[in-house]
Formats: C-alpha cells, structure tokens, sequence
C-alpha cells in the first residue's frame, strides 16, 4: 500500500496567514453600518454647508524634531496660502471646490475702510487677515465678499500637511498634477505652495491646489462607509488638532449623507475666483505689494453658480487661461505716493458703479466698522 502523501506544515501556516489577511481586510474595508447620530452642523434650507480649507505657513518655533512625521511647535501668527471654499449641496447632489487667491484685495470688516469697491489702496490682502485674527476673521471676511455662511473650517500647515499626504498615500497612489507625480510629502508640499516660477504666479497656484484635493477625494472616497476609513479620519483629525472646529460624527455625517443623495466624486467641481495680478500701494503698511484685483462682475456669477447652485448662471471656472470681461479699473494706476493720496484721488479711482458686487452692498457697515480698535497689522507678504 503506497504511503499517504502529508502536506508541508509550512504550507498550513502561509495558508493560516492568507486567511488572516483576507478576513482582516474584510473587517476593515468591508461596508460599515453606522448608526445615525444628529450633530450641531447642520445644512441651510436649501440643503448647503460650507466648510473653509486652509494652507497656512505657520514656521517651526525652536529645535525641530522628526519633521514632516510629527508636529512640532508652530508660530502663533501665519498667512493662508491656500484657501478653498469647499460648498456641499446634499440636494443635488454635488461637491464644488471654489480657491480664492491669497493676494486678493477685499473688504475687512472692522479693520479696513475703502470708500468704494474699488478704493484697493485702502484694502487689504485676504491672506493677511488669517495673520490678524485667524480662521474666524478669514471666515467672516469671505462671507462678506461672497455673501455665504461657512459652518467650518480645518488648516493645515507645513507638518500636518506632510503628515496627511503619508497618511492618505497609499490609497491616492501617484497624482500627476499640471505635469508632476507627486509622491513624497515634502515634494508635495513644494509643488502646493510654488507659486514663483508659473505662468500665472497664484492663479496657477489654486489650480494645482483644486487639482491636489479633487485628486485625494476621487481616490478615497471609496473607503467613506469602512472601518479603515473611520481610523483615517479619526487619525487625521489627531494629526490636525486644535486648527479645526470639525468633528468625527460630522464628517461621517457629511460623507454619509452625500452617499445616501447618490453623489459620485468624480462630479466634483473646482474654480478659480477670477483675478489679476498687479502692485497696489497699501496705506495700512505705506508700502507698494503685488495684490489681486478681484473682477467682480465674473466672480458674482462663479459666486451664483458655484457656491448658490444657479445652473442657469453661465461663469467660468477659471482653471485655464481663460478670456473674461476685463472691467475699466484693471487700466487704473493704484501706486501712488502715500502723502497725495486724499478723498478727491479717492473719489477718483471709483471707476466703476457701485452695484457691481456684493461688497457695495456691505458699505455701510464698514462706515459704522470704522470707529471700532483696529486690530495690529500683521508683517506684509
């Protein structure tokens, strides 16, 4: 009788292993059933939120150790290199991703008073009021420019940024972004805040910025309803912190909501507020910066169509080189010598009507704003 053929242990033990694997990975990327729990953020009427991404340049204070895979001490005052607007409608549904440039004039309320919409000298930099009061001044600056509510807001600087792009790595793969695969965190981090070198120095900068996030959802959405996807999120709002007013239970409670109207990633849209650069002489720092004059009548209709849902609203996305209605202020000179400028040069830069944005309906309130304490100015950029 011939003798019974055994099989290897080893075998038995790189079968257990496989089998260990497979029912792991099941655990962890297999659909997760999670209870609804109703969260303080809740959506408009109309079915909207709006959270606020930051990219601030907050520098290492002191010795730094480990960097790009811990976070280190961070100087308290920094500027918001990127900022994007991320406007959620569970109605439709949709996700459109909206990036101001940094250098754009605008409005501040309580802390600059220009006598009309295109009184630029007397603004200031959007980037600059994240330096002076933070996320919360940034955030009442755009929703009085733009004329929305924002829920929330999350920044990330220069280590979480490193930190979140290695967390998220290996289920984004390589994205190749306006010609560049990104694939290590701090090449990544070099190629969102370039900006000198482009062709179109900041305009380029928020579409590789737009390119970065819609690239990072279309990949991971997919792991929104696993366990491995609550892990990812509970440790990436461990490795931010304290710069966010976003919770756990919200962002299931967004994810899942977006889930249930049917909503497909690949549906994102992203634009661009459209701009120009040029130098504008300050006079909150008596100093001539490169600023971005904002072309109102354009940005009202992205405002409409990108942030209101007004598909009837035609606007460009402005994430090319694309032709727009160059308004007559573009044309103005705006460097000017401080001792000249008084209320008659004022008056005389008001080139434009007073209706064009939704600023001029804000004018009234900066006039009552100016007898508030001004805020201390941060270091200009």
């Amino acid at each position: 009788m011939p003798a019974r053929s055994r099989i290897h242990p080893a075998v038995w033990v790189v079968l257990a292993a496989l089998l260990l694997v497979l029912l792991v990975a099941a655990y962890l990327l297999g659909p997760r059933h999670r209870g609804h729990k109703p969260t303080v953020l809740q959506p408009t009427p109309a079915g909207t939120i709006n959270i606020l991404i930051i990219g601030k340049d907050a520098r290492a204070i002191g010795p730094v150790i480990n960097e790009g895979r811990q976070r280190n001490q961070r100087e308290e005052q920094s500027h918001s290199d990127i900022i994007i607007i991320c406007h959620v409608n569970f109605s439709l549904p949709s996700l459109n991703l909206v990036a101001v440039p940094r250098d754009l004039l605008v409005q501040v309320p309580g802390i600059t008073f220009a006598m009309s919409p295109t009184d630029f000298t007397h603004m200031e930099k959007i980037t600059h009021t994240y330096a002076i009061g933070g996320d919360k001044m940034l955030r009442r600056t755009l929703e009085n420019l733009l004329g929305i509510s924002i829920q929330r807001s999350i920044a990330f600087d220069f280590d979480t940024f490193r930190m979140v792009f290695d967390l998220l790595r290996p289920f984004v793969g390589i994205l190749r972004i306006g010609g560049v695969n990104l694939v290590e965190r701090g090449q990544a981090l070099m190629f969102a805040r370039k900006r000198y070198g482009l062709e179109f120095d900041d305009a380029d900068r928020c579409r590789h910025a737009l390119s970065l996030v819609r690239g990072v959802v279309n990949r991971t959405w997919w792991l929104g309803n696993t366990r491995l996807g609550d892990m990812l999120i509970h440790r990436l709002l461990a490795i931010v912190g304290s710069d966010t007013d976003l919770t756990e239970d919200e962002i299931h409670q967004v994810i899942a909501d977006l889930r249930l109207a049917g909503f497909k990633p690949e549906w994102t849209k992203t634009a661009v507020l459209v701009s120009e650069g040029t130098d504008v002489t300050l006079t909150r720092y008596d100093q001539t910066l490169s600023c971005y004059l904002p072309a109102y009548r354009e940005i009202e209709k992205q405002v409409d169509h990108y942030l209101f849902d007004k598909k009837d609203v035609a606007a460009l996305d402005f994430m090319s080189n694309e032709r727009f209605r160059v308004p007559n202020y573009f044309e103005s000179t705006y460097v000017l010598p401080i001792d000249t400028i008084d209320s008659a040069s004022l008056r005389a830069l008001d080139t434009v009507s007073r209706d064009t944005h939704v600023i001029s309906r804000k004018l009234k309130e900066f006039d009552r704003a100016r007898r508030q304490t001004k805020a201390p100015s941060p270091k200009p950029q």
